[in-house]
């Protein structure tokens, strides 16, 4: 078992295409109903596991390719910038690992300065919050402790903090049914650790922030998590209340384009984004199609698992690589290597699959 420049690359690609095959199922609502977006998330989670799982095991079948990956590996291991020791390989794994630090400090920084802040907001001990609050927590299954509070510079209600919980309402006055569902909403994200998933999330896109797949899946799984939060919040209402839950999310979502200001933190969830109106309305045609404890198609589920599982084990069973192995030091560079042609050179493949190069 072991990792090589080749397989990284397979890595890579393998990663990519489950990601967006995934995605492109997603999209279709058919597999939703089908599978539940519980499972949908683990699916998600096969090609996050192959990104981290570069590796070729012992059945690993090689596949040599003189012609594509021999020009890769020649640039990357053998030849030298200039008059440098340095290989292309060298400077992309220092570059990564650069750019990958500060990208994962910053996520630290920034989330620490958030909850710095946010732990400055006035928490609501009002009347109306404790009642409506205690609603939503007879209404789970699981009790946590949670600090509601406002504050002017927020105007979409979010949920924060791994550690410290606190749910953040802009400074405005709301109905009872307006503050159960926002209150219910992102208690609901609290409940399913959504806030753990984006902050691995975003810190997997930290280290791999060179592969373009990554944003795909960064900003899908983002919507998916509020796809199972609305309807873990609606699964056992009826139409009615519904109705009255979108309408709150409508309300919210025009309270915040009227205001100016946007204010979001690093590892939180919101009731709403503003930015993506067509993920909004996907929300709405989920929740408004949603038909409360319908069972799951079990034997659907199985196969498509199954699948994805043959398809994340086929991704291993080979590699494409050069047809000669890769000198990890001391190799030859372009200049030391003779010209040679078949008049003036010859090859000799022995038993154990290597050659002998022989030149006049």
């Amino acid at each position: 078992m072991q990792i090589t420049l080749f397989s990284l690359l397979m890595s890579v690609i393998w990663s990519s295409v489950l990601a967006a095959f995934n995605y492109f199922c997603r999209k279709k609502h058919f597999f939703i109903r089908q599978l539940g977006v519980t499972n949908l998330l683990f699916l998600y989670l096969f090609s996050v596991i192959r990104m981290l799982v570069p590796y070729e095991f012992s059945f690993t079948r090689k596949i040599p390719s003189s012609e594509v990956f021999s020009g890769i590996c020649r640039d990357a291991y053998v030849n030298k910038l200039g008059t440098s020791p340095i290989s292309l390989l060298s400077i992309f794994v220092a570059v990564w690992t650069l750019v990958s630090v500060i990208l994962v400090i910053r996520f630290f920084w920034q989330y620490m300065r958030a909850m710095s802040e946010i732990s400055t907001y006035s928490i609501r001990e009002d009347e109306q919050c404790q009642r409506v609050f205690n609603r939503v927590l007879n209404a789970s299954t699981k009790q946590m402790k949670i600090a509601i509070r406002r504050s002017e510079h927020v105007n979409i209600p979010m949920g924060a903090g791994i550690f410290c919980k606190s749910i953040i309402l802009p400074d405005e006055e709301y109905s009872d049914s307006e503050l159960y569902y926002i209150l219910r909403h992102e208690y609901t994200h609290f409940q399913n650790r959504d806030l753990i998933v984006k902050a691995f999330i975003h810190i997997y896109w930290c280290i791999f922030w060179w592969n373009p797949a990554i944003y795909l899946l960064k900003r899908d799984l983002a919507q998916v998590l509020e796809i199972k939060c609305d309807l873990d919040v609606t699964e056992q209402m009826r139409n009615g209340r519904k109705a009255e839950y979108l309408t709150t999310i409508v309300s919210m979502l025009k309270y915040a384009e009227e205001k100016r200001q946007t204010k979001m933190f690093y590892g939180t969830t919101a009731l709403v984004t503003k930015n993506y109106e067509s993920e909004i309305i996907e929300r709405f045609k989920i929740v408004s199609a949603s038909r409360g404890n319908k069972r799951k198609n079990i034997l659907f589920t199985g196969c498509w698992f199954a699948v994805f599982s043959m398809l994340v084990f086929a991704s291993y069973s080979f590699v494409i690589r050069p047809d000669f192995e890769v000198p990890l030091d001391g190799g030859a560079t372009s200049s030391e290597i003779p010209e040679s042609d078949v008049g003036n050179s010859y090859r000799i493949k022995c038993k154990d699959g290597t050659y002998y190069v022989y030149f006049q």
